[in-house]
């Protein structure tokens, strides 16, 4: 029986093979066709054309083509989008980057930060000719430069965000401060923030980090080069992401951890004048926390900071966490935050409230809240079923679920003493809206 079994695995392994060698046999042909002649096409027309109808037919009609199709086409896709032919390139790059999400990451997921380097090398060739006439690279086709950056990079970049973000960071140190290659970046971020933001949000701290990097006021040709672009990608990021905000007077930036464990989160605040780092906010639970929590170990991955707003005179910084529902308040006084002000040891809140799941939100919120716990209504944290969820699958269904709909918005445009009587909203859905004085939170 058992030698029976392996004889038809061997006969089934075979025929697989046979079938992969006549597919490529196929695609590396350069058998002329009819209509190849009538149009004065060459055997390397043929050859091409192959490799075009074979990958269309793996995106469009994959229930026809043979299972293996997609993982022998795809190599041959690449090089023709990387050989800058004007004939093929632009509409092998638009092949690739239609498929990317559905087809072709699973055949090539590893190799995708390579595939972006190759495309900012193609660029960076264009920005020293520009500069140099005499140069010996030879531009790339206006067309098929058009292809990759508009189409072609910003599927790559949101099917491996976290490389798409090594690749430009290195950018940053491996090629001139006034290359196109960092607005490319910048402007692919704008899009990746746009197409891909849940998948992007627990990587925030290095979004926020590159785009600060291209306005450093050390590197002036950079800033020069980037300051507008990165302003508009960093309003975008802003308008997208409630975790990150920025003062009215455009000098403070804060943005803090969406994700991540409940006793180790933070919120970093930035000079945006300088650029630099002045101030680390202690944002993890308090003490008890995840004790009131009920089957929330200390050390779990789970939304930390929901939104986050200054103050309108930009004295104060307001966060709101989903989990828990907890509204927790900064103080970041002038006289205060001069002598802390090169301190990046974790600063507490000033006062923090814990909100009733009442009027205002969801039933979906109040099962994470603290007064859902102690009322019995989060019965779902202890359950076999989440007990057995691993880690990454856990992950996934925590970034898959994550409301960015939250906005804190303050009512009332005078300063906020400490005896304010102003209050601002914190809606959690498009049709409710929960109202909380800001004095509770002062007082």
């Amino acid at each position: 029986m058992v030698g029976q079994s392996s004889e038809c695995l061997l006969e089934t392994e075979g025929t697989s093979q046979v079938e992969k060698a006549k597919l490529l046999a196929w695609l590396e042909s350069y058998e002329m066709q009819d209509w190849i002649s009538c149009v004065g096409g060459t055997s390397q027309d043929a050859m091409t054309s192959h490799i075009i109808v074979a990958a269309a037919l793996v995106i469009w009609y994959p229930s026809l083509v043979k299972a293996s199709l997609a993982a022998l086409v795809v190599q041959p896709l690449v090089k023709l989008v990387m050989a800058m032919n004007e004939k093929y390139s632009s509409t092998a790059a638009e092949l690739l980057a239609e498929g990317m999400e559905s087809t072709w990451k699973a055949c090539i997921g590893t190799e995708i930060p390579r595939l972006i380097g190759d495309i900012f090398f193609q660029i960076e060739c264009v920005s020293s000719q520009s500069a140099n006439s005499a140069g010996e690279n030879p531009a790339v086709p206006a067309s098929i430069l058009e292809t990759l950056v508009v189409t072609l990079l910003p599927s790559l970049a949101m099917a491996d965000i976290l490389g798409f973000l090594t690749v430009i960071e290195n950018q940053i140190w491996s090629t001139a401060s006034d290359s196109l290659v960092h607005l490319v970046s910048l402007a692919t971020l704008i899009r990746v923030v746009r197409g891909s933001p849940r998948s992007l949000v627990q990587y925030l701290d290095k979004v926020v980090k590159f785009i600060l990097q291209t306005m450093d006021p050390g590197n002036s040709v950079m800033r020069k080069t980037c300051h507008q672009r990165a302003m508009t990608t960093l309003r975008e990021v802003i308008r997208v992401f409630p975790m990150v905000t920025m003062n009215e007077s455009s000098t403070k930036l804060a943005f803090g951890d969406a994700i991540g464990e409940i006793n180790n989160a933070s919120i970093r605040v930035y000079d945006m004048q300088s650029v630099t780092k002045i101030k680390v906010l202690d944002a993890s639970g308090p003490p008890g926390l995840p004790s009131f929590l009920l089957g929330e170990p200390e050390m779990s991955v789970t939304t930390v900071i929901s939104a986050l707003s200054f103050s309108p005179d930009g004295e104060g910084l307001v966060a709101f966490s989903e989990h828990g529902l907890m509204i927790r308040w900064w103080s970041l006084g002038t006289v205060w935050w001069e002598k802390l002000s090169r301190n990046l040891v974790p600063v507490q809140c000033t006062k923090v409230i814990f909100v009733p799941p009442g009027d205002g939100f969801s039933p979906r919120t109040s099962r994470t809240s603290i007064m859902g716990s102690v009322l019995g209504y989060s019965t779902e944290a202890n359950s076999p079923e989440s007990a057995a969820k691993s880690y990454s699958d856990g992950l996934k269904l925590l970034i898959h679920s994550l409301d960015l709909s939250y906005l804190l918005q303050w009512v009332g445009k005078r300063k906020l003493p400490s005896n304010s009587n102003s209050d601002f909203n914190v809606p959690t859905d498009a049709f409710v809206c929960s109202r909380i004085d800001v004095d509770k939170v002062l007082a």
